[in-house]
């Protein structure tokens, strides 16, 4: 399937790295000391997508929504085009209502909101911030009350996984649609591997399969991301991670990179020798390169094609 054929392009505009979490398990350490894209630089971005097709738009990178001109962005992603547009956020700004209304009046259709664990102590704990979960809580909230569209992402790490199903359950307590479970990639920073918020996939994959049973039992979507299908049910290999068309997905990289998705999935997530000949080879969407590197790959395992025996 060609990309636009089915579903329309997808633009990733990467802003920088300014946030007002200090999160443990941060992706980008090694980059919060560079320069965020400033209001001219994302527009001209902006512009450049909507040449490259695409119609739909996330946010991303920091905290999109902590910008000073996040609303005249989304304003204009809006006057050029994109149809859908998404912000990656921990969802602490969206605990004030004016602003989460200005920025849906704005254009602003889809928010995927991380929340790290379900209670207090912990959640602050990884975000390195004193009542992140108070505000993260009450954005997610006020998304409900507004009926905005909208999802969580849980990122699967050492201080948090024995807390996977807890966390679904307050989710669904607070009436969230949608939850996706990430595990977590190992992160190099200044040099050298950051390996504190790292768990064995084996040690978690338990935990992962009981809160992705428990969100569903509990009317909930519910899914995973990097978690291959050997460490997964069957009835929890269906979702976006495993069946998107990720070459409709084009990326702007403030500080360079692939800027094609498929590109970036096809490097950062590398079939392992494992792998092959597993039924689940063509379509599973594995997990980080990094991780193998570090650990291995006695944790995955090849599932064998059914044999059926001839009567």
């Amino acid at each position: 399937m060609s990309p636009g054929d089915n579903q329309p392009r997808r633009f990733h505009l990467r802003l920088g790295t300014a946030c007002n979490n200090r999160c443990l398990h941060c992706t980008v350490k090694d980059l919060w000391h560079l320069p965020n894209r400033n209001t001219q630089a994302c527009i001209q971005e902006l512009q450049r997508g909507r040449e490259l097709g695409c119609e739909e738009l996330v946010f991303m990178r920091g905290d999109p929504a902590i910008r000073e001109d996040i609303v005249e962005l989304t304003t204009q992603a809006r006057e050029l085009g994109y149809t859908h547009v998404q912000l990656q956020t921990n969802g602490r700004m969206l605990s004030y209502r004016k602003f989460l209304h200005r920025l849906t009046s704005a254009g602003a259709s889809f928010f995927e909101v991380s929340l790290f664990g379900d209670q207090a102590g912990l959640h602050d704990g990884i975000a390195g911030a004193d009542g992140a979960f108070a505000q993260t809580v009450a954005g997610l909230k006020n998304l409900v009350q507004a009926g905005t569209d909208f999802m969580v992402g849980v990122p699967v790490i050492s201080r948090n996984f024995q807390h996977l199903p807890a966390m679904a359950e307050l989710l669904a307590g607070i009436a969230v649609p949608r939850v996706q479970f990430n595990f977590a990639r190992p992160v190099r920073y200044r040099d050298r591997w950051v390996l504190d918020s790292i768990v064995r996939l084996s040690t978690a994959a338990p935990f992962i399969r009981e809160a992705v049973s428990t969100a569903k039992h509990l009317n909930m979507e519910a899914g995973t991301e990097a978690v291959p299908f050997c460490h997964l049910d069957a009835d929890m290999h269906p979702g976006g991670d495993a069946s998107e068309d990720w070459s409709r997905h084009a990326v702007s990289d403030l500080h360079g990179g692939p800027t094609d998705m498929s590109e970036i999935r096809s490097q950062s997530r590398p079939r392992t020798k494992n792998c092959s000949g597993c039924v689940h080879e063509p379509d599973c969407p594995r997990t980080w390169a990094g991780y193998v590197q570090l650990f291995g790959d006695d944790e995955f395992f090849r599932v064998e094609p059914r044999r059926f025996e001839r009567e």
